[in-house]
């Protein structure tokens, strides 16, 4: 799914309008019928609706909106929030309004608490056309509704927000759901407008297909494509499904090495080989007996170069450490091994304070940071805008694939395309779910053979799995080893998703 910008969105419509062809105002008609269905399908008749209108297409959708519902058989109140006279569609929507008699017309805020019964507030004043940060009244009026009991709706984008940047101002609408026309929004994604989007949902009005497929978006909402995911022939064997070599959990910390060698073998991969300090290989050979064991020189600290021109695929970093044998370790497999590199945690704090060997990564090495890492990386962010614009910058520059794990994880690609990701909950926020991804990433990887689309498509089942882990056990319950039994539910379901 495309994310597109505001000025896309405006491009989509027009392109709509003109070759469909469509006048705007049936446009704006079949917009608010969507918005009007989705409410009569959610919530019952015995909820009132108070309309917040701005003056201009925004606000004709909440007129609308209003005007259907009350001949759905809700009673409607409607509020003017900009003034009687706007847009054109506006002006043709408040004059529909103003036939049907039961809709009732206020001039403040406070006369919807004369409205008895339990209410639905829906926020129609600005909408992704916002220029400016909303003051004096506007902004009155949003704060109060923000501090008043009800179900709060927001068509298109909450108030207050910028679509595609940081939104800075003291009134923004607070939403419990927004509905959003064809497309996510951009802010949707960022976890600093989650207080003010709620629960977001895209509604189909029909725009242009033409258009939505020509256009190429620096963003996207990823829902995988069945064919892209290889299936595994009958005449397959251990070698051709892809070797590889697990660098992670130093002495006293294997749980994190057992994850992403557990990851690994329940999505796919052939042959494993962890490399691990001799104190440590009975826990691989008592948890992961299918894996190999190359056994490190060193006995408490990882830091052997090993022959790896046969591994396909290598993981380095989890609870590695920060000794300078694996810094070491590090530098020499970014200057020698030419197969697909997968780092994540410790190897990343490495590249951190070596920023020398940030040169070294070969393309399309695939980089797994949480924010925090992520920070370490590239310098302090000062909003998720801004973390977003470098997490671009780093891609482009070092030609690598990043995946910045969060609620919406983003998985950028070398010339900077940005996708998010459309699965996982809550309850993966726990120690050990980035050791699962990452060796679900190299799990994937010989099937896919694409760096960027490896790192999506599991990035997508790793939160498949968490959702249907969550279903069964509940999201406090669950742990990140529980999401292995889940996996294999996640892949059979890919092709229905």
């Amino acid at each position: 799914m495309k994310i597109l910008s505001t000025q896309q969105i405006r491009e989509a419509d027009k392109f709509t309008i003109k070759n469909e062809p469509i006048a705007s105002i049936d446009l704006m008609e079949r917009a608010s019928e969507k918005v009007a269905k989705w409410i009569l399908t959610n919530f019952s008749k015995r909820y009132k609706i108070c309309v917040l209108a701005g003056n201009g297409n925004n606000g004709g959708d909440g007129l609308a909106v209003a005007r259907m519902l009350a001949n759905y058989g809700y009673k409607a109140a409607v509020l003017l929030v900009l003034g009687d006279s706007g847009s054109d569609d506006f002006n043709e929507n408040l004059h529909k309004l103003q036939e049907i008699s039961v809709i009732r017309l206020v001039e403040e805020v406070e006369e919807f608490s004369t409205i008895h019964g339990d209410k639905i507030y829906i926020d129609a004043i600005f909408g992704s056309g916002l220029s400016r940060d909303i003051e004096k009244k506007p902004a009155e009026i949003i704060n109060k509704i923000n501090i008043t009991r009800g179900v709060k709706i927001s068509i298109d984008i909450p108030s207050g927000i910028y679509a595609d940047q940081h939104s800075t101002g003291n009134a923004i609408f607070q939403a419990d759901h927004t509905l959003s026309f064809q497309t996510p929004k951009l802010a949707f994604m960022m976890p600093e407008n989650h207080q003010f989007v709620g629960e977001w949902h895209i509604l189909d009005i029909g725009l242009h297909k033409e258009f939505l497929k020509q256009i190429e978006p620096e963003f996207s909402f990823y829902k995988p494509d069945p064919e892209s995911y290889q299936s595994v022939s009958a005449f397959s064997h251990k070698g051709n499904r892809g070797r590889l070599t697990v660098i992670a959990g130093g002495y006293g910390k294997m749980g994190a090495a057992v994850l992403v060698l557990k990851g690994a073998l329940h999505s796919g991969i052939g042959l494993l080989t962890a490399q691990v300090c001799n104190p440590s290989i009975n826990v691989v050979q008592v948890s992961v007996p299918e894996a190999l064991i190359l056994k490190d020189e060193n006995e408490y600290v990882l830091g052997t170069f090993h022959d790896y021109s046969t591994q396909d695929i290598i993981v380095m970093g989890p609870a590695i450490g920060l000794a300078k044998k694996t810094r070491d370790l590090l530098e020499e497999i970014l200057k020698n091994y030419r197969g697909q590199l997968i780092l994540d945690a410790d190897a990343l704090n490495i590249l951190s304070e070596n920023r020398e060997l940030l040169e070294l990564l070969p393309e399309n090495t695939i980089l797994t940071p949480h924010p925090g890492e992520f920070n370490r990386l590239v310098g302090k962010t000062v909003n998720d805008f801004d973390r977003i614009k470098k997490l671009k910058a780093f891609c482009q520059k070092y030609k690598v694939v990043t995946l910045l794990k969060g609620r919406f994880t983003a998985v950028c690609n070398s010339d900077g395309q940005i996708s998010f990701n459309s699965t996982g909950n809550s309850g993966m926020a726990k120690g050990g779910s980035g050791d699962l991804l990452c060796g679900i990433i190299a799990g994937i990887y010989p099937r896919v053979k694409k760096s960027f689309e490896a790192a999506k498509m599991a990035a997508f089942l790793h939160g498949l799995s968490g959702d249907y882990c969550k279903d069964q056990l509940g999201e406090n319950s669950m742990s990140s080893g529980d999401m292995i039994e889940f996996f294999g539910k996640a892949e059979r379901s890919f092709s229905t998703v």
